[in-house]
């Protein structure tokens, strides 16, 4: 069924219903994508409050993987690590289509930060980070509500035509001031067995 579902090109009307097929077929093979992000934020060289919590791969997040890698694409462009407001992130969620929520963009930076990911660590579980180099943002506008990151395929702020590989939610809001600086960490795993 896997090879079935990796064979011919996948249109945009079927990515959704395709990535939700592979989805469960990787699942029954024993493989999963597991995305954790950790948002730190510091207020004048203190630490105010952190964020752990495992990411939601979206469908096409998933179909991008299969696409790109699975297939045997030469996927060379970055990933990029983007804020989330409040609302809940949904599976079919895309960059030109989340309703539940909508990007910040109240940071100093032109574009969002990427993710420069170090070595991949290997075995049954194998991880890759940017603990080497947590993706930055320095907030600029006072009484800035975050409820979560993303990672896409654009360092565009508010992109609509880029692939939202997979965002995290948090417990609660968190509001921010002028001047926070939140310091994000994705660690990426791959689990079989």
């Amino acid at each position: 069924m896997l090879q079935d579902l990796l064979t011919g090109d996948v249109g945009v009307a079927d990515v959704e219903s395709r990535a939700q097929l592979v989805a469960r077929a990787l699942a029954g093979a024993g493989f999963r994508p597991i995305t954790r992000h950790k948002i730190v934020c510091v207020r004048d060289g203190r630490v105010m409050w952190e964020e752990e919590g495992e990411n939601l791969t979206t469908y096409a997040g998933l179909a991008h993987m299969l696409t790109n890698y699975w297939k045997g694409n030469a996927y060379t462009a970055g990933f990029f690590v983007g804020l989330k407001g409040s609302g809940t992130i949904a599976g079919g969620d895309t960059s030109a289509s989340h309703a539940g929520w909508s990007e910040v963009q109240a940071y100093a930076a032109g574009t969002r930060p990427a993710l420069t990911l170090g070595a991949v660590t290997t075995g049954a579980t194998s991880s890759v980070d940017n603990s080497a180099a947590p993706a930055s943002f320095s907030i600029n506008a006072a009484n800035t509500a975050v409820s979560g990151a993303f990672v896409a395929t654009s360092s565009a702020k508010g992109s609509t035509t880029d692939t939202i590989i997979g965002a995290s939610d948090f417990a609660a809001s968190r509001t921010l001031q002028s001047g926070d600086t939140l310091n994000t960490t994705i660690t990426l795993t791959a689990v079989t067995g």
